[in-house]
C-alpha cells in the first residue's frame, strides 16, 4: 500500500504497524487520492484530521530550521554593515580623490553603519577643489556619493592688438571692420603682407589702441607659366654597359675599379658578394649621349595646358569662389613659346581668415 502510494507521489509519513493495522500521515491535499486507493485495496480506514504544527514541521526538518537561522544572522550582520561605495556626478574632479575622502573616514571593504559618518564625508567632499555640493546616503549596504561640480572658470580672450595683414595679392572687394581702423577700401590693390586693418580707434584729439578684427574680401589672380622650346637637347642611354669590379680583403682593396670608356654615363653599383673577409663589388657604367628633339609646339600644346590647368586649379585654395574660367594667353618667340594661364577668384585675404585646406 506504501509503495501505491509512493507511485501516486503521495508523501506518506509516521507509519506506525500494529497486528493486523497500520496508521499513517498524509498532506490534507492527498487524503481524498490516498482514500481511494485504500478503497481499491478494500482496506477499512477511518479519518482523523489533526491540526497544523509548525514547530512540529521545523522539528522534523532540522536543517531547513538551520539554514533559515544562518540566513537570518547573515541578513542580520550584513544588513549593518557597508560594503560598497558608487560615486558619480564627477567629471573633471578625480575619483581617486573622493576615493581617499572615504578611506580617511574609515569606509573602505565593510564598514560598520554605525561608525559611518555621513555628513562628516560630505563636508570632507565638499572641500574638494572643483566640487559645489556632495550627496551622501546609505542605501541597503551601499553608500552613494553624488557630486555636483563648480562650473569650469571661463577665462576672457586675451585681446590681440597686432593689425590684420593680408595674406596674398589682390583687389579688394569687400571690407567688413568689427574693430580697429580699415586701412583700405572697395578696389584698392595690397599686395601680401600690407596692413588691412589697424588695431587702433583714431578720434580728433589722437588714437587709442584697440583689438583688430574683421572680414576683407579681394579678387586674387592665380597664373600657371609654360615654356616650350622647338628644339630640345635630351640625354638618353645608348644601350652600351661597361661593368668593373673592385675586391676588398678584410676592408683593404687588393683589386680597383677600371676607369669607364664613356664620357658621360649612368652608374650603379652593386655588391656582389660578402663572405669569410672578401667583399667584390660591381659597378654599371650605361653610356649617355646627347640627343636633339625637334617639336611640333601646336600639336603639344594642348596636353602641356591640360596638365598646367590641374596645377593650377590645385593651387587655388578651396573656399575662393570663382569670378569666371581660366584664361590662356599664348606668345611664340624665338623658337619658343610661352604660355600663361590665369584663374581669378574671389577670396577672403585677410590673415585672421586663415582655414585648414586638408
Amino acid at each position: 500500500m506504501i509503495n501505491r502510494a509512493t507511485r501516486a507521489k503521495i508523501s506518506v509519513y509516521d507509519i506506525t504497524l500494529g497486528g493486523d493495522s497500520f496508521s499513517c500521515r498524509v498532506a490534507w491535499k492527498n487524503v481524498k487520492t490516498f482514500a481511494l486507493l485504500l478503497q481499491e485495496e478494500q482496506i477499512e480506514y477511518t479519518l482523523e484530521q489533526t491540526r497544523f504544527s509548525l514547530a512540529a514541521a521545523l522539528k522534523r526538518r532540522p536543517f531547513l530550521i538551520a539554514g533559515i537561522l544562518i540566513a537570518f544572522a547573515m541578513a542580520l550582520v550584513f544588513g549593518s554593515f557597508v560594503y560598497g561605495v558608487e560615486i558619480t556626478g564627477n567629471r573633471y574632479v578625480n575619483t581617486s580623490k573622493i576615493e581617499s575622502v572615504l578611506l580617511a573616514n574609515k569606509v573602505d571593504g565593510f564598514a560598520y553603519k554605525g561608525k559611518v559618518d555621513v555628513e562628516r564625508i560630505k563636508m570632507d567632499v565638499v572641500a574638494l577643489d572643483g566640487v559645489s555640493f556632495a550627496s551622501v546616503k546609505i542605501k541597503g549596504s551601499k553608500l552613494y556619493v553624488d557630486v555636483k561640480e563648480e562650473l569650469p572658470t571661463v577665462l576672457p580672450e586675451d585681446e590681440n592688438y597686432a593689425p590684420v595683414l593680408s595674406a596674398c595679392s589682390g583687389v579688394v572687394t569687400k571690407v567688413v571692420t568689427e574693430s580697429g581702423t580699415p586701412c583700405v577700401k572697395v578696389g584698392d590693390t595690397v599686395r601680401s603682407g600690407d596692413v588691412l586693418i589697424a588695431p587702433v580707434y583714431t578720434f580728433t584729439e589722437g588714437e587709442s589702441a584697440a583689438p583688430a578684427k574683421g572680414e576683407v574680401w579681394a579678387k586674387t589672380t592665380y597664373k600657371e607659366e609654360i615654356v616650350l622650346s622647338e628644339i630640345s637637347v635630351e640625354k638618353q642611354l645608348t644601350g652600351k654597359v661597361f661593368r668593373s669590379r673592385s675586391v676588398a680583403f678584410f676592408g683593404r682593396e687588393i683589386l680597383g675599379f677600371e676607369d669607364c670608356p664613356f664620357s658621360e654615363y649612368d652608374l650603379s653599383e652593386t655588391v656582389i658578394s660578402d663572405a669569410f673577409g672578401v667583399r667584390v663589388t660591381e659597378r654599371l657604367y650605361r653610356e649617355i649621349r646627347a640627343a636633339t628633339s625637334y617639336h611640333d609646339l601646336d600639336a603639344e600644346a594642348p596636353l602641356h595646358i591640360e596638365k598646367a590647368l590641374v596645377e593650377l586649379l590645385s593651387e587655388t585654395p578651396f573656399y575662393a569662389y570663382a569670378t569666371g574660367g581660366v584664361v590662356t594667353e599664348q606668345k611664340k618667340m624665338d623658337n619658343m613659346l610661352y604660355i600663361v594661364l590665369y584663374y581669378t577668384v574671389e577670396q577672403r585675404i585677410d590673415s585672421l581668415f586663415l582655414p585648414n585646406e586638408k
